[in-house]
């Protein structure tokens, strides 16, 4: 079941892995979302202060810009820091873990993932109201 165009929740992906971005946007897109990718994590801040996703699904582990760095600049933004991050990555370290959450993600999920818990997650992040971001 699909949504409505102008209901649908814009979901960008940034993981420099082809497939598993394009598999992510696939699964994402046939749940009803508007999802696009990124590789280049480092045009990703421009292009979400510009674009404003409803949520972002983020690899730790990039080239130029990690993870890490993109989601603290990412809230420290007065635009930008309402927007839900999730850390999707293929570590499960304790201390990964922890400083996801402490640099400013909603939730970290690790890879692979059930395609179907995925979207239940995805779906449950944007299910309530998000804060109009601030004016400069």
């Amino acid at each position: 079941m699909t949504m409505e165009p102008e209901a649908r929740k814009k979901v960008l992906i940034i993981d420099d892995e082809d497939l598993v971005r394009e598999t992510v946007i696939l699964a994402l897109g046939h749940a009803g979302f508007a999802a696009e990718g990124l590789a280049d994590s480092a045009r990703a801040f421009a292009h979400i202060k510009q674009d404003q996703p409803d949520l972002v699904l983020l690899d730790l582990y990039m080239p130029e810009v990690s993870g890490w760095d993109l989601c603290r600049r990412l809230k420290a933004d007065p635009q930008t820091k309402a927007i839900p991050i999730v850390m999707f990555t293929g570590s499960n370290e304790t201390i990964d873990v922890i400083s996801g959450i402490s640099a400013g993600a909603f939730e970290y999920l690790t890879k692979p993932i059930d395609g179907e818990v995925l979207i239940a997650k995805v779906r449950a992040l944007l299910a309530g109201p998000r804060p109009a971001p601030e004016q400069p």
